[in-house]
């Protein structure tokens, strides 16, 4: 009797043994395929996110450029070079209204867009050249209300939004929107970012990002005045 209850107990735990490992494998192959599936929309989402939200609409030339504030160690020497090479004879800077780092030769902080325009000088864009825009709030919407202020008081027809590659599908959409009474041409410059030479992992959630902001800017401010 003791010896056939043993051997059904032995018998029971080879089989939820078997029945364990069993489990485990089907586990690991569901979680291998989870990664496959991952992998195979990440790297099939990041093409046809950066066809779209990259726009170059070409202008040979251009009363002014906008420079979108943020980034400004990539955009800066875009916008100088574009100015030297007769595309553009102004530069309309854009204000996020940030507090930067402190100038010795000022003796305070300086703000962004004071450090932007330091910064071009350096490139040897004149002062005359350079036009800061006020500040209103952070924000690509607001940046663009704030340059359609200075555009239709100086009677300006065309600009060259100069941003980041990523940025360029929302700055693009923004100032046709706000601009759409009024007969100005508007173009993009997409500046190569860091992101685009990032990892597959870092680029994927940044895009969606901004593909979201995308969204959010052409639901909300669709009938913007």
């Amino acid at each position: 009797m003791e010896t056939g209850k043993i051997a059904e107990m032995s018998a029971m735990n080879f089989s939820h043994r078997y029945l364990t490992s069993a489990t485990i494998q089907k586990r690991l192959l569901w979680l291998l395929l989870t990664i496959v599936i991952i992998l195979t929309i990440i790297k099939t989402s990041i093409p046809l996110l950066e066809n779209f939200l990259v726009v170059k609409k070409e202008l040979p030339h251009a009363e002014a450029l906008v420079v979108m504030a943020g980034s400004m160690t990539e955009r800066l020497p875009v916008a100088a070079r574009l100015f030297q090479d007769g595309v553009a004879p102004r530069i309309l800077l854009t204000n996020d209204g940030n507090l930067g780092a402190w100038s010795a030769e000022k003796n305070r902080n300086l703000y962004s867009i004071e450090w932007a325009e330091s910064d071009l000088t350096n490139m040897q864009v004149p002062d005359q050249a350079i036009v800061k825009l006020t500040y209103s709030a952070s924000g690509s919407i607001y940046d663009a209300l704030n340059s359609r202020k200075e555009i239709l008081e100086k009677g300006i027809q065309s600009i060259i939004i100069v941003t980041s590659d990523y940025h360029t599908r929302r700055s693009l959409w923004t100032f046709e929107r706000i601009l759409r009474d009024h007969p100005v041409a508007i173009g993009t410059y997409p500046v190569t970012s860091a992101l685009s030479k990032s990892s597959d992992f870092e680029k994927f959630p940044e895009l969606c990002r901004e593909m979201i902001k995308y969204l959010y800017y052409t639901s909300s401010y669709q009938f913007i005045e």
